[in-house]
């Protein structure tokens, strides 16, 4: 198997010790509808959703590397500038299937999460990021398109400022938007914990139209990344319990939208509180988990964007390896699909059936 690959991490820096990748028998997958993610048994009894890394492995597709290859290396960028993405590379190509974690962090990455040379903090200094200062300065923005959006189910809103897409189209409804982490009923999540997305993975979502100063502001400061840009509510008395999103090269934005008293997060065993005025941003990567014991929902507004420490070269080279994950994803499952469709023609079972 390749070598795992390590760089140099800058003085004062913390960077995932290296391991030697360990051999992991076959996984078989369950079969399921072409519409389904797949699930395995827990201990407990219970179901969880493989993640995409376990569902789709092209750590050795000749395809996949190919034509990935073709588009990051298109002339306009030099192999010295892509480095640490060629370690980044390797790493997936050594453990497609295993990840790994610190000892003596507890910071866990994923195979496609693992970019090495990037310094580790579970809560940055925002006094370290250029762009807090403006962002601070024009956030008020984000508070009020989320109120004004909200006021909409309600009829609080003038008529003057109701969009005339948002009532035609029940997607845009306030009281249709919320989308549930659970909504498949296997998401380690529940049913608690909900999400406005404007923008998730590669795609901006309808409803960011609905929030264009919000858009425009991160937009202006270059902090829309390849994840997720959200309003994320936590019912009362629930929480979120301790996990990692395993990807080493986004941050986390966070801001406070409507707080109760009894409200928080824990990143690796330090605690903070959300607040309306101010941003902060955790690595979250690092283990994390949320708490409301109030009465009332919490809402803080959330957005992904790129470490600081990354070149502009290692971005795109990163949302290039995205966006081929995608396409690929996108011909295993027609591939399936059809040898499932000719399994049933040819033996006159309903193979992707439960019954």
């Amino acid at each position: 198997p390749a070598a795992t690959f390590r760089l140099a991490v800058p003085h004062g820096a913390r960077a995932l010790p290296a391991t030697t990748p360990t051999q992991r028998p076959a996984r078989t997958l369950p079969t399921v509808r072409a519409e389904a993610m797949p699930t395995e048994p827990t201990e407990g009894g219970g179901v969880r959703t493989l993640e995409v890394w376990e569902k789709y492995n092209f750590a050795g597709d000749k395809a996949f590397w190919r034509d990935l290859r073709r588009s990051v290396y298109d002339g306009e960028v030099k192999a010295a500038d892509l480095e640490r993405f060629e370690g980044f590379c390797d790493n997936y190509r050594a453990n497609p299937e295993g990840g790994q974690t610190d000892p003596l962090t507890g910071q866990c990455v994923c195979p496609i999460g693992n970019f090495p040379g990037l310094s580790g903090k579970p809560i940055h200094d925002t006094s370290d990021l250029k762009w807090v200062p403006e962002f601070e300065r024009r956030m008020d923005v984000i508070a009020a398109e989320y109120h004004r959006f909200m006021s909409q189910a309600t009829g609080e809103m003038p008529s003057s400022y109701k969009s005339r897409k948002a009532t035609s189209d029940s997607s845009m409804n306030p009281a249709n938007s919320w989308m549930a982490r659970n909504a498949q009923g296997e998401h380690w999540a529940g049913n608690d914990f909900h999400s406005l997305h404007l923008v998730k993975g590669l795609a901006y979502r309808p409803l960011a139209k609905t929030f264009p100063g919000t858009m425009r502001l991160l937009e202006s400061l270059d902090l829309v990344a390849d994840r997720s840009v959200a309003f994320n509510r936590q019912k009362a008395h629930t929480g979120l319990a301790t996990h990692s999103d395993k990807m080493n090269y986004v941050l986390a934005g966070h801001v406070g939208i409507t707080l109760p008293a009894d409200c928080g997060m824990e990143v690796s065993g330090t605690e903070f509180k959300w607040e309306t005025d101010k941003v902060t941003v955790i690595d979250n990567s690092f283990p994390h988990h949320t708490w409301n014991d109030s009465e009332e929902d919490r809402i803080i507004f959330y957005f992904d964007f790129f470490h600081p420490e990354l070149s502009a070269e290692e971005r795109r080279a990163l949302m290039i390896f995205k966006r081929t994950f995608k396409n690929h994803m996108k011909l295993a499952d027609k591939e399936r699909v059809s040898n499932l469709a000719s399994l049933e023609r040819l033996m006159g079972l309903n193979v992707g059936s439960d019954n």
